[in-house]
């Protein structure tokens, strides 16, 4: 017992040091360059005022402040895309529709912005990536990063967050298995009998956070840690809620959401359709791909 506790503790150490950097890089004047890169010059929007953000989200949100976020680029967003099997799982699912009215689009770029528009009503184009290094493709790096500060400035404006990424289908309202209490609810095809061993293994399409002190401390740290460690920059939302440092040094609730109700489309055994309540194209890489399986699976889902 002794030897595991020794195994454990740097975990806790490693937060301890993050925090403590938070801490000064926030209070002394002479870190400001530091904190100026850790605010993510390069990576970070228009202000919400200015942008739109803020009466979007005032808009969106549900009565007790819930928005439905999902991102999308010009390869995602664009006819007979995947943006538009996205919005029409909503139309037909059960108990659903009425979900669109809390959901905003995020565009990557200003043809993405174009096309959501004339598809959805509440568009947002998040200028985040400054300069084009890398992929701009809501899988690739400087979207993870986009993913996280867009996260994580939701959740400072006081608004819980569902983020759903735009290959996921919506066959049913999936709040129902979102957990009213715990500050975070995952998808990472995780299953119910095995929740003391848990390991992801996909990236996750569905993810709850709720504004609390504890969610918003986590992509600070995550924030942080894009300045010390850059490498890490794509983690998804499944790789940091299975990081025992993180929830443990935040004392964060997680749900995992079960893998019968939030299933990949290539996932076997998948018995009891009448469960499933979100399919993820995850197990595909290529665009056209998961247009064609999901919009086959669409079509099954009207007959």
């Amino acid at each position: 017992m002794e030897t595991v506790r020794m195994v454990k503790l740097p975990y806790f150490f490693i937060f301890c040091l993050l925090l403590i950097i938070i801490w000064l890089l926030s209070h002394h004047p002479s870190c400001s360059p530091y904190m100026s890169a850790i605010r993510g010059t390069e990576f970070s929007h228009i202000p919400p005022e200015s942008s739109g953000l803020s009466s979007l989200l005032k808009e969106a949100a549900t009565e007790d402040n819930t928005v439905i976020i999902t991102m999308v680029d010009r390869e995602w967003a664009k006819p007979a895309s995947l943006l538009d099997l996205f919005l029409e799982s909503f139309r037909i699912g059960e108990r659903t529709k009425h979900l669109l009215n809390h959901l905003i689009v995020v565009a990557l770029d200003n043809q993405a912005l174009r096309y959501c528009c004339r598809a959805h009503p509440r568009c947002y184009l998040h200028t985040g990536s400054g300069k084009k290094i890398g992929s701009v493709n809501p899988d690739g790096l400087i979207a993870g990063w986009n993913k996280k500060a867009l996260a994580k400035e939701i959740l400072e404006l006081g608004y819980n967050m569902i983020f759903t990424e735009a290959d996921v289908i919506w066959l049913r309202n999936p709040l129902m298995h979102c957990h009213p209490h715990n500050s975070v609810s995952v998808a990472c095809g995780f299953s119910s009998s095995d929740q003391q061993h848990v390991t992801a293994e996909n990236t996750g399409g569905f993810f709850y956070a709720k504004s609390n002190e504890i969610t918003i401390d986590m992509f600070k740290i995550l924030n942080v840690e894009r300045v010390l460690y850059p490498s890490t920059g794509n983690q998804s939302f499944c790789d940091i809620v299975k990081r025992e440092d993180v929830i443990r040094g935040l004392n964060m609730k997680v749900t995992y959401l079960d893998d019968d109700n939030f299933v990949r489309f290539c996932q076997p055994n998948r018995q009891n359709q009448s469960k499933i309540t979100t399919v993820h194209a995850s197990c595909y890489d290529d665009t056209k791909s998961k247009v064609q399986y999901l919009k086959l699976l669409l079509q099954d889902r009207k007959i």
